[in-house]
């Protein structure tokens, strides 16, 4: 039985450009009909691609597959060997992308089910390291080599704000920037923890859902004052009421952008470490 371009096209589902490709690439042979110069393909032609659609949808390139298609059996099952090592690793990176976008979308629920009010919580330990301190980007030498570990190693990490203690004490807007992850991410991908991966250890916090403008760093220089009572108000009076202190720095995570009221915002998530009023600190 013979076939031409138009039946292997209907057979396998492809243009029938893309049946006179492979032909150029050396994966048919065709004799041509004497009578109307038609392409004719043999069965053992459709079986060849049959393979070489299947080479194609596990990954193997079109400069691999004249090397499969001419190799024993031992030399392609090594092939498949490697081709499944490196979809298993593609796998894994997806799961963890689709666990950190079911992550996000959790965090986002909890936005419309707490709104803006004050929640005790006991914060997982996490680690990060930061990029710029206090507005001063620290990106050289080791650091950055820590940073950018940081960044390929873990692939659920999160953009961070750090408030330190000592100015939120002083009511100073000031506050680093970096990225981080809980300690289950940084075990999970082997992330290693140098003296510059930073620790918020497992304690108690208040935390607080809140939208802040995208350009923060702008309106932090331009209105310092208003937006810190912005930020923390709702934190002392919280405190006040229930006899807390803090107990420690603030950290926010940055869950997502948006563009609400013709403005660009960004959601944050603020914990702030606390203990009641009086108690000696663990920490």
């Amino acid at each position: 039985m013979e076939y031409n371009t138009n039946d292997l096209s209907k057979i396998l589902d492809v243009s029938t450009n893309t049946i006179r490709r492979f032909e150029g690439k050396g994966y048919l042979s065709s004799d041509r009909d004497e009578q109307n110069g038609y392409r004719k393909f043999c069965p053992t032609d459709v079986e060849k691609l049959m393979y070489i659609a299947k080479y194609r949808k596990v990954g193997f390139s079109h400069e691999e597959i004249p090397f499969i298609m001419q190799e024993d059996l031992n030399t392609i099952k090594e092939r498949f060997k490697v081709r499944k090592a490196e979809l298993d690793e593609e796998i894994a990176h997806l799961q963890a992308l689709s666990h950190m976008l079911k992550d996000d979308i959790m965090l986002m629920d909890r936005v419309e089910e707490y709104g803006t009010d004050v929640v005790e919580y006991t914060c997982s330990p996490f680690h990060y390291v930061i990029y710029r301190n206090k507005g001063e980007l620290c990106t050289k030498g080791e650091q950055a080599k820590v940073l950018h570990h940081f960044m390929s190693t873990c692939t659920e990490f999160e953009y961070l704000y750090l408030f330190d203690r000592e100015d939120l004490e002083a009511r100073r807007m000031v506050f680093s920037e970096g990225v981080g992850a809980n300690q289950r991410c940084t075990k999970k991908y082997g992330v290693q923890l140098s003296p510059r991966v930073l620790s918020y250890e497992k304690q108690p916090c208040l935390i607080r859902f809140m939208r802040i403008p995208l350009d923060f760093q702008t309106v932090a220089d331009e209105t310092p004052g208003e937006l810190f009572s912005d930020i923390f108000a709702p934190f002392w009076e919280y405190m006040a009421l229930h006899d807390l202190e803090m107990n420690g720095d603030a950290i926010a995570l940055k869950l997502g952008y948006s563009k609400e009221d013709g403005k660009e915002w960004q959601y944050i998530l603020m914990h702030l470490a606390i203990k009641p009023k009086g108690e000696k600190s663990d920490l």
